[in-house]
């Protein structure tokens, strides 16, 4: 039986599948190990790229420009596309672990057939340093496979400091 709502790809009529929360939370780990690996082939898998009609969503950290295609999340993780000049590859900062820190999630989305998931996430460099990020993610499951279809990111603000 399919359960959800047909979602038309690349002239394909794929459909939405129940998941559970630990397969978003693996789903997560994953990404995290891809970013420490920069495996970038096996990163961009964990995203729907969609189609033109229902593109991924994708505004990453360290970058001013929202994504709508694999070449531009490609651009920012790895760098090196003239259509992006300011990407300089998310990958090639050296991150050595990544930990999500969830706010409340993550939470399953109305309709049963996806899931997300707002918090921070903490990069680590090879010297030790962290760079915190607030993140959102949302993600469905098509194929078997829990993919991120809105990814958005963006330094945490943190408040002046009194003297």
């Amino acid at each position: 039986m399919l359960a959800g709502k047909p979602k038309r790809q690349d002239k394909i009529i794929t459909t939405y599948e129940p998941m559970t929360k630990a397969e978003v939370i693996a789903a997560q780990r994953a990404w995290a190990k891809y970013v420490t690996e920069q495996d970038v082939e096996n990163l961009l898998g964990l995203y729907d790229f969609g189609s033109p009609d229902e593109p991924l969503l994708f505004k990453p950290t360290l970058a001013d420009v929202i994504r709508l295609d694999r070449e531009g999340a490609r651009s920012y993780f790895v760098g090196g596309n003239p259509d992006y000049p300011h990407d300089d590859g998310f990958l090639k900062r050296g991150w050595k672990s990544v930990e999500f820190q969830s706010a409340a999630g993550p939470i399953l989305k109305a309709g049963g057939l996806g899931y997300k998931d707002m918090g921070h996430y903490t990069f680590v460099d090879g010297d030790g340093n962290a760079t915190r990020a607030d993140y959102t993610f949302a993600y469905h499951k098509l194929n078997g496979q829990v993919l991120i279809s809105l990814h958005h990111s963006s330094l945490t603000w943190l408040p002046p400091v009194a003297d």
